[in-house]
C-alpha cells in the first residue's frame, strides 16, 4: 500500500478532527462516502478512490482518510485517480480538496454517530442529566408572607435559588415559546377550592418539582439556556427577568440544523405509526391513571391506619383514666372493667409507636410509588397535549397557508382575464412568491413537528421504566412495613396477654394485676 510522503496540510487535520472528535477514532465507510459526496465528483470516480484506499471492517484510519482527500483534490484539478501521484509530492504539501464548509462536516459526523430519527437516550441517561429538589421556604417568626416561596436546587448546576409560583408561570410560557414541538408538562393550578391551604401548598410543591424534573431530564431541554437561567439566576423579579432575557428568542425549529431537512427525517409511514402509537399511549395512560389512584388510596389507608391506631390507644388511655366507680348493683361483683382500666393506662407508648410506623409507611408509599406514578402520568398527559397542538395548530396553519395561496392564484388568473394593469399584476405575483415561501416554511414546520413527535414518542417508551421502579419499590416498601409492624405487634403480644389475672385467681380473690410497665 502506497504511503504518504508529502506534507499534510492543516486542512486535512481539521477534517479528521471534525469527523473524529475523540482521539484515535476510525471513520466509517458510510460517513466517508457522505463526506466525499460533497466534492461534487461522480459516483464512478468516488468508487475508484475507494478502491485505492484500505478499508478494514467498514472503517478507515487517519492515514487512509488523508489519501482519500489527496486523491479527491487531484481529480478536482483535472487529474485522474492514481496513487502514483502521491509519490510526486514527496516533501511537498499535498493539495487541498474542496468539500464545502467544514462546520457541515462536524454536523454530518454527529448525525452519523447518532441517527436523528432515533432517541438513542435511555431512561438512566435521562435521570443522570440532573436531580431537582423543590422545598418550601420556612416562614420567619412574626413575618406574614402573602406569597409562598420555594427553594429550587439543581445538582448539575450546583446551586439553590428561590422561586415563586409566578416565576414558574413565566418559565412555562417561555418553554412553550422556545420548544413548541416538545412535551411541556402542565403547571399545577394557582389555587384549588375545597381544600386546606396546607394540603394544597404541599400538593403544588410536589407538582412543581415534577414539572422541573421532567424538563431537566428531557434530552432536548436539559441543557437549554432557558432552563439554566431559571435554575441559576439569583436576582430579584425573576418572572420579569425571564421574559426580558429571552424576549424574541427563536424557537427550536429556527435554531435546529435539521429544520432545513425536516422532510427527510419523516419516514413515509409516519402518519400511520403516529396514529397507532397515540392510541396505544392513550390506553397506557388510562392504566397508569388507575395505578396512580390505587397507589394513592394505599398510601391514604396507611395514614388512616396511623390515625386510627393513635386514636385506639388514646381511647384505651381515656378508658383507663375514667374515675367513675360502678356500684355492686351494676357489676354484680364483677371487677373485670376495674382491672382492665389499670392495665390500659400503660399501653399508650405501644400504640403510639404502631401509629408512627403506619404514618412512616404512608410516607414511603407516597414518595416511592405515588410520586413516581404521578411523574409518568404528567409526561403522558404532556404527550397527549403535544399531539393535540400538532393536529390543531401546525396542520391548521399549513392548510390555511395553502388556501391563501390558492386564492392568490385565482386572483392572478382573474387579473389576466380582465387585462389588469401591469403594476397590479406585479403586486399579485409578489404576494404569490411570498406565499409560496410561507407554504415551504409551514410545510417544513409540519415535518419538523412530526419529527419531534417521533422522538417524544420514543421518550415516552423509554420512561416506561418508571413502572418497573414503581413495582419494585411497592414490593420493597410492603416487605419493610410489614416486618416493622410485625415486630411491634409481637413485642406487644405478651403485654396484652396479662391484662387480666387468670379465672382461677379471680375466683380466689387474687389482687388486681399491676399495670404493665412500658419498656420505652
Amino acid at each position: 500500500m502506497t504511503e504518504l510522503t508529502g506534507s499534510v496540510p492543516p486542512y486535512y487535520r481539521d477534517v479528521y478532527d471534525s469527523l473524529c472528535p475523540n482521539a484515535n477514532d476510525e471513520i466509517t465507510q458510510q460517513l466517508l462516502t457522505k463526506v466525499l459526496s460533497n466534492s461534487g465528483l461522480e459516483r464512478t470516480v468516488l468508487s475508484q478512490i475507494w478502491d485505492c484506499i484500505e478499508c478494514k471492517n467498514g472503517t478507515i484510519n487517519r492515514s487512509n482518510l488523508y489519501k482519500a482527500l489527496a486523491l479527491v483534490a487531484f481529480v478536482q484539478q483535472g487529474k485522474g485517480v492514481n496513487l502514483k501521484l502521491l509519490d510526486n509530492f514527496s516533501g511537498q504539501e499535498l493539495p487541498r480538496p474542496n468539500l464545502g464548509d467544514i462546520t457541515n462536516l462536524k454536523r454530518l459526523s454527529k448525525m452519523n454517530q447518532k441517527s436523528p430519527t432515533e432517541l438513542n437516550t435511555t431512561y438512566a441517561q435521562c435521570c443522570a442529566f440532573d436531580t431537582i429538589q423543590v422545598t418550601l421556604v420556612p416562614e420567619k417568626k412574626g413575618i406574614f408572607l402573602k406569597h409562598v416561596e420555594y427553594e429550587v436546587s439543581s445538582v448539575s448546576n450546583n446551586c439553590t435559588v428561590k422561586r415563586r409560583y409566578n416565576d414558574f408561570c413565566a418559565f412555562h410560557e417561555l418553554l412553550q415559546q422556545v420548544f413548541p414541538y416538545r412535551m411541556i408538562p402542565k403547571l399545577p393550578p394557582k389555587k384549588v377550592l375545597m381544600t386546606t391551604d396546607r394540603d394544597f401548598i404541599e400538593s403544588r410543591r410536589k407538582a412543581l418539582r415534577r414539572f422541573l424534573q421532567i424538563i431537566a431530564r428531557h434530552p432536548a431541554m436539559h441543557d437549554s439556556p432557558a432552563l439554566r437561567f431559571f435554575l441559576s439566576y439569583n436576582g430579584h423579579e425573576v418572572s420579569h427577568k425571564v421574559k426580558e432575557q429571552f424576549r424574541g428568542s427563536p424557537d427550536e425549529f429556527l435554531l435546529s440544523p435539521l429544520s432545513s431537512q425536516s422532510k427527510e427525517l419523516v419516514p413515509p409511514d409516519t402518519q400511520t405509526e403516529f396514529a397507532a402509537s397515540k392510541e396505544q399511549i392513550k390506553q397506557v395512560t388510562t392504566h397508569v391513571q388507575k395505578l396512580r389512584d390505587m397507589a394513592t388510596r394505599i398510601a391514604e389507608r396507611s395514614k388512616g391506619n396511623s390515625a386510627d391506631m393513635q386514636g385506639f390507644g388514646t381511647e384505651l388511655i381515656a378508658l383507663g383514666n375514667d374515675s367513675a366507680v360502678a356500684s355492686r348493683w351494676a357489676t354484680g361483683g364483677n371487677n373485670v372493667l376495674s382491672l382492665l382500666k389499670q392495665s390500659f393506662r400503660g399501653l399508650s407508648v405501644e400504640f403510639s409507636s404502631i401509629a408512627e410506623k403506619h404514618s412512616l409507611q404512608g410516607i414511603r408509599e407516597e414518595e416511592g410509588v405515588v410520586d413516581q406514578l404521578n411523574m409518568l402520568y404528567d409526561q403522558l398527559i404532556a404527550y397527549h397535549d403535544l399531539c393535540e397542538r400538532h393536529e390543531r395548530g401546525v396542520l391548521r396553519e399549513h392548510n390555511s397557508a395553502l388556501k391563501k395561496y390558492g386564492a392568490l392564484k385565482n386572483k392572478r388568473m382573474a387579473a389576466t382575464v380582465t387585462n389588469m394593469e401591469q403594476g397590479g399584476v406585479d403586486k399579485i405575483e409578489s404576494r404569490i412568491v411570498a406565499q409560496e415561501n410561507e407554504i415551504v416554511t409551514r410545510e417544513n414546520r409540519n415535518y419538523f413537528s412530526l419529527h419531534c413527535i417521533h422522538l417524544e414518542t420514543q421518550l415516552i417508551y423509554a420512561n416506561m421504566q418508571i413502572l418497573s421502579e414503581v413495582v419494585a419499590t411497592l414490593v420493597a416498601t410492603q416487605i419493610k412495613g410489614h416486618q416493622e409492624m410485625s415486630k411491634l405487634w409481637e413485642e406487644l403480644a405478651p403485654r396484652v396477654s396479662n391484662l387480666l389475672p387468670s379465672p382461677e385467681k379471680q375466683r380466689n380473690g387474687a389482687s388486681s394485676p399491676k399495670p404493665p410497665l412500658s419498656p420505652h
